[in-house]
């Protein structure tokens, strides 16, 4: 259909705005989505194991794209990986912390605490996740705002066993800054519920019987809604009195659907690791245009502005300035 006064693209023109949109896609990366399952990395907690198992199945089954870390394939390296560019984890598995610092019957539990892997312990340290008692630190190197889920860890919801901290939310507040610290939304629950016959992590349920948001999941948790919170040291944290799950982020907050995801890049993943390319959630934050700080929204926001400006300018039979765009 043809606009009346509108002016044709002949050929040429045509090819030049192919051109400029194959620059811009081959530049921004086609962003890679995955959901990242732990569990068992001991082989002692064989019970969490089997529901998140099934969960994964679950997923898999819905068409999401699963990257399953389980028992000695649960190593520190490839749970860090694992987690690169992420839109969920999920974590089956003991919280534990160090020796001393907890008296095993409900005392005060003092930072930090950490996840366990194959081969060590990854702690949560000045909001980092230290790889192992002395190794590397590095930024979580999932996407903001997406869920991460622990099942069954000691520690991640106050509860430690049988037995509740004394200080339950500010071990949740310590817990969940590793992963709260770069937008994630942390829940921390040590239930499950069926999903067409299988046992499978609640909130997860929750998400693929309708659910939209983390609000939409609290409301429909009955008997286990989160009504409570306590702000400390400027963070919300939501926890029920003695209540088994809790809560750090954004209530608006969503699990992503089956076709956001694609298969884990393990390649990329490595390269991350190695440190030959940034974390995600600082990628591109620091490129200049026209000697001004940009964020990466920022520069989209101009790139698209640039291209837009010539496409008018194509359409309109103007001359076409060049614009000249420095990245350091």
């Amino acid at each position: 259909m043809n606009v009346h006064g509108a002016k044709q693209m002949n050929l040429p023109q045509k090819l030049l705005i192919l051109s400029l949109l194959t620059v811009f896609f081959s530049i921004i990366p086609i962003s890679e989505a995955h959901i990242l399952i732990i569990a068992n990395g001991d082989n002692t907690t064989p019970e969490s194991y089997q529901v998140v198992k099934e969960t994964a199945e679950v997923l898999k089954s819905r068409g999401f794209e699963v990257l399953e870390l389980y028992g000695e394939n649960a190593t520190m390296k490839n749970i860090l990986k694992g987690m690169y560019n992420a839109d969920a984890v999920i974590y089956a598995g003991h919280g534990v912390f160090i020796e001393g610092n907890y008296d095993g019957a409900g005392g005060i539990a003092t930072p930090p605490f950490g996840i366990v892997g194959s081969d060590g312990i990854i702690w949560g340290v000045d909001s980092k996740m230290q790889e192992g008692n002395s190794g590397k630190s590095y930024d979580a190197p999932f996407k903001k705002n997406i869920p991460v889920i622990l099942f069954g860890a000691c520690f991640s919801s106050g509860w430690v066993g049988n037995n509740e901290v004394s200080n339950p939310t500010e071990s949740i507040k310590s817990f969940s800054d590793m992963f709260t610290r770069w937008g994630a939304n942390y829940y921390a629950t040590a239930y499950s519920r069926k999903y067409q016959g299988r046992e499978i992590v609640d909130v997860v349920a929750l998400f693929l019987n309708g659910a939209n948001t983390w609000g939409d999941v609290n409301n429909k948790n009955y008997g286990l809604t989160i009504t409570q919170s306590e702000n400390y040291q400027g963070q919300l944290i939501w926890h029920n009195n003695h209540g088994y799950n809790a809560f750090v982020g954004n209530w608006s907050g969503r699990f992503p659907k089956a076709g956001q995801t694609t298969p884990y890049n393990e390649t990329a993943a490595e390269e991350w690791y190695q440190g030959t390319i940034p974390t995600p959630s600082t990628e591109l934050s620091n490129l200049e245009v026209d000697g001004s700080n940009l964020n990466i929204e920022q520069l989209l926001y101009e790139f698209l502005a640039w291209i837009n400006y010539i496409i008018n300018s194509i359409l309109q039979g103007d001359n076409i300035n060049t614009v000249n765009i420095s990245l350091s």
